[in-house]
């Protein structure tokens, strides 16, 4: 009998990432779960999070993230859906099947470490 290798998935790398959007996410991984905070970025039409911040919570299966997520009364949005998305690499996501407004968007990982102070105070990031 021949042993089986068993294929090991991607695991994204921990920190933030910016969807491509503009959008900002801080993605941890635990194991196969991916725990996330998703927020708007500041445009002239809108300040930090005050359009939209949700939270979310999935499994790592084979190349995707499979996640629910949910709006925080942080933003003005009160949704909810879930969204896959593909791993491409270690540092590197696609949106491949959504249930809001996320778009076919791709992220990059950019970081490890931000906060919010750094992003008020436009360090650069």
């Amino acid at each position: 009998m021949k042993d089986e290798v068993k294929k090991k998935n991607i695991l994204p790398k921990r920190g933030f990432w910016k969807s491509t959007g503009g959008n900002l996410f801080w993605i941890n991984t635990v194991n196969e779960n991916v725990f996330w905070l998703g927020m708007n970025n500041k445009t002239p039409k809108n300040e930090l999070a005050e359009n939209w911040c949700h939270v979310g919570n999935g499994k790592i299966q084979g190349n995707q993230i499979i996640l629910e997520w949910a709006d925080i009364p942080m933003g003005c949005d009160n949704l909810n859906g879930r969204i896959v998305i593909e791993i491409i690499s270690e540092v590197q996501m696609k949106v491949i099947e959504d249930s809001g407004n996320f778009g076919m968007s791709v992220w990059n990982w950019k970081k490890e470490h931000l906060t919010f102070s750094q992003i008020v105070n436009k360090h650069h990031y």
